[in-house]
């Protein structure tokens, strides 16, 4: 159940509440431990030129590298030590319904003097729910290029689940949740919330 303090003109104009993104990742690395990826390792981020959206492919590709070098690594050469790849995409969407819970406050009235104690009202309502969902697949440098069977030393999972539709947007919430445990086995999944004004999401996206 959603609960916020506003008046109702202002749940239909869909304010009131500061906005957030819940992000769940999930890290496996191959020996169940930190991966121990050197500072001075390279990372080349893989992109799909057969992409349904290449543009967006190549706009995910660049924040890749930009939280990568934010690590310290570099991502400007293709004989590189480590290969990351990525898939993303969103689901159609499901309708759930709930109830707002809407709190009028007490009140003292004058004429005629009465006191009114406060009082909890709840307002149905139903929205589409998106399931979005991004992973991050680290490989050996050197299987990648010999064609071998490639074995990924580091997999990272994320998902996040909410009304928003534009994958190009909630993305860069997944992106920054996902960079907080890079290389990391976190055992089982670990829940953040994000909040739409994040520092870090404003340095990711901006040119």
């Amino acid at each position: 159940m959603r609960v916020c303090l506003f008046s109702l003109p202002l749940i239909f104009l869909g304010l009131g509440c500061r906005v957030s993104y819940h992000v769940g990742i999930n890290g496996y690395s191959s020996t169940r431990q930190i991966l121990q990826v050197p500072q001075s390792a390279s990372i080349y981020v893989v992109t799909d030129s057969n992409a349904p959206n290449p543009f967006l492919e190549k706009e995910i590709g660049m924040k890749i590298q930009k939280l990568l070098n934010a690590k310290g690594y570099n991502t400007g050469t293709e004989q590189t030590s480590y290969y990351l790849l990525f898939d993303y995409g969103i689901d159609l969407g499901r309708t759930v319904t709930d109830t707002i819970s809407i709190y009028h406050p007490s009140g003292y009235y004058e004429d005629p003097p009465f006191f009114a104690p406060g009082y909890t009202t709840y307002l149905p309502y139903s929205e589409v729910i998106y399931t979005r969902w991004l992973v991050l697949r680290l490989v050996d440098g050197r299987d990648y290029r010999s064609s071998q069977e490639v074995k990924p030393l580091w997999i990272g999972e994320v998902t996040s689940a909410g009304s928003s539709s534009d994958l190009r947007r909630v993305v860069n919430y997944m992106l920054i949740a996902a960079f907080e445990y890079f290389g990391k086995d976190t055992g089982r999944q670990v829940n953040e919330v994000i909040m739409e004004d994040d520092e870090r999401v404003k340095l990711l996206t901006k040119r």
